[in-house]
């Protein structure tokens, strides 16, 4: 069974593709059409083109192309019932229930594991209050969360061995859904234990505020990880969902602030930086970066000081470059990373900073800064030759201007001359 062909184009008609791509891609009119730089593939000339008469997109480039339902199929890397439906929620259309039977078995399954991850994160957040609890809550006394916080991110405590799969059990859940959820594992010896023992539990929401995974923090001194993550299933895939982005995008439309944990996010948000979301990871995936330029216009990463933070901003960067979004970089000293600083310095000195980041270019500079020695005339020679392509790479004549005119004047070089070597 499939959608009506009435029903696609009621989808199609009431999405219009100019206004869904442009939450993705950079998109400037040029005659009847739209262009932007391609989504599908690297390219540095807009090859990208968008037409609003006949609700087509092609890319003269790659050669892909289609209509909006082919667009999010492929920008979000999801099949075309699902994009349908995504498109069809945006529009506020109501869909017709299909009869296809294993369509109909996967959503069913799909139901069941969020029920699983529903009542699950109910009762770690329930039992974080138990006497039993006391090490998650000196837990909570130690990082100064408050009660509106963990009510907010619904944070819990999980217990002892196979505790969780009683309690599932007891409330009516089969072996299969419940280990489908990977809350649960079976032994070889055919025993069931919790994949989650004894940590401080983090319940992971995506936009449709349904729990979909777990981040869980031993809290021991041990030699296990800090965090141990749900292992990704039917509902669940790290690389396309951002912690927080369900409570964040409630307070910012324009502007969002990304970090690599979620305590950060959560220690920032309490203190009033609402729009904080973390990355399931350091390295910032393809689909988290569309997932960040759809709800966004201006992104800044605020990634940890340290080694591992400053390579995930690297990476970050060739995630977004071709996105078309505003890109800037939180400039932190005096902190090894975000939730340390607003502790330590108060929110509004961090909200100045938030203010005060600077773009991926100066960024690039910094690092290239740090790599020579500038009273060195061969490296200082080898840094005005690199910033030069790094000018060379913007299209825009009046921003070119403008940081060939900051970095003449940060660097004492002459203006004409980073102008010519740009050329």
């Amino acid at each position: 069974m499939r959608y009506s062909d009435e029903i696609l184009n009621e989808v199609r008609e009431n999405n219009d593709i100019v206004e869904v791509i442009s939450q993705y891609v950079h998109l400037k009119r040029s005659g009847r059409n739209y262009f932007g730089l391609c989504p599908f593939h690297n390219e540095k000339s807009p090859s990208f083109s968008v037409s609003p008469d006949k609700q087509i997109f092609h890319c003269f480039g790659c050669g892909v192309g289609g209509n909006v339902i082919t667009f999010m199929t492929k920008i979000e890397g999801i099949g075309f019932k699902e994009a349908v439906e995504n498109l069809a929620e945006r529009a506020n259309i109501v869909l017709p229930t299909l009869n296809n039977a294993e369509d109909s078995k996967k959503e069913e399954r799909k139901a069941k594991v969020y029920k699983v991850n529903s009542f699950t994160a109910d009762y770690y957040h329930k039992r974080l209050y138990r006497p039993e609890s006391k090490e998650g809550q000196d837990y909570v006394k130690q990082r100064k969360l408050t009660n509106e916080t963990l009510e907010s991110y619904n944070l819990g405590f999980s217990g002892n061995y196979d505790e969780l799969y009683k309690v599932l059990r007891k409330e009516g859940f089969q072996d299969d859904e419940i280990l489908e959820s990977g809350l649960v594992k079976k032994n070889e010896n055919g025993t069931y234990v919790d994949f989650y023992r004894n940590r401080f539990m983090i319940p992971i929401l995506d936009v449709r505020n349904r729990v979909i995974a777990f981040g869980g923090r031993v809290l021991e001194d041990a030699k296990r990880f800090k965090y141990l993550n749900s292992p990704e299933n039917i509902v669940y895939s790290k690389g396309k969902h951002l912690f927080g982005l369900n409570v964040a995008k409630k307070y910012e439309h324009h502007k969002l602030l990304v970090v690599e944990g979620y305590m950060d996010a959560i220690s920032l948000h309490q203190r009033g930086i609402r729009n904080v979301v973390a990355a399931l990871g350091t390295a910032l995936t393809t689909n988290q970066g569309w997932l960040l330029r759809k709800n966004a216009e201006q992104v800044i990463l605020g990634f940890d000081a340290d080694g591992a933070g400053q390579t995930a901003i690297m990476r970050a960067m060739e995630v977004m470059q071709n996105m078309g979004c505003d890109m800037r970089v939180l400039q932190m000293t005096g902190a090894k990373d975000p939730d340390e600083y607003i502790i330590k310095y108060g929110s509004a000195r961090f909200q100045k900073l938030m203010d005060e980041a600077i773009s991926l270019l100066e960024f690039k500079v910094k690092v290239l800064e740090q790599k020579l020695n500038l009273e060195v005339a061969g490296d200082k020679v080898k840094f005005l030759n690199e910033i030069a392509k790094l000018i060379a790479q913007i299209d825009n004549s009046i921003e070119r201007e403008i940081y060939i005119e900051k970095l003449a004047k940060g660097y004492n070089i002459s203006k004409e001359a980073i102008f010519r070597a740009s050329k």
